[in-house]
């Protein structure tokens, strides 16, 4: 009787865990359309990086709704940085991208995002942009909280620079 039990709950937990599968690819599959990230044409050139874990992109109106196109939900250790083109993701395990300095909407800190919660206000650096004509809010935990504050007033100033640029006519 105790095999006919484990092998009900082993049965059970492939289906639940074949359901998930399922329902992730299928929102990666509705969420096509999004424009994929750039890439970096130099990663050599990654500076200023913190060291973290990136833990997910989500829709900034709806921080539980996971953006799973083009492995933006996929967690995985990353090096963030500023790169010619904007701010790095270098991730390991997963795609590395490029957030282009002038689709950065702001930054700023959470205590955590769909896929992790670290429970302080500060637990997180959340990175806004826009990814084509959807806002989206990108999260990594630093492994050092200190270097996440750092990190995220070099991106204000980045930002700052970029709508100044843009404003005197430079830069687009």
């Amino acid at each position: 009787m105790k095999f006919i039990g484990t092998l009900v709950l082993i049965v059970a937990l492939l289906l639940l865990w074949r359901m998930m599968f399922t329902g992730y690819r299928g929102r990666a599959l509705r969420q096509k359309s999004l424009p994929r990230p750039i890439g970096s044409k130099d990663w050599q050139g990654l500076h200023d990086a913190i060291e973290g874990v990136y833990v997910s992109t989500t829709d900034a109106e709806n921080s539980l709704d996971r953006i799973a196109a083009h492995g933006l939900g996929t967690r995985s250790a990353v090096a963030l940085g500023f790169v010619d083109e904007g701010v790095g993701f270098l991730r390991q395990g997963a795609r590395s991208f490029v957030v282009p300095a002038r689709d950065i909407v702001g930054v700023g800190h959470g205590p955590g995002m769909v896929g992790k919660w670290v429970g302080r206000a500060d637990g997180l650096v959340v990175l806004r942009w826009r990814l084509g004509d959807r806002v989206v809010d990108t999260g990594v935990k630093p492994r050092h909280p200190a270097e996440g504050a750092r990190f995220a007033e070099q991106v204000e100033d980045l930002v700052r620079r970029t709508r100044r640029e843009t404003n005197d006519g430079g830069v687009q």
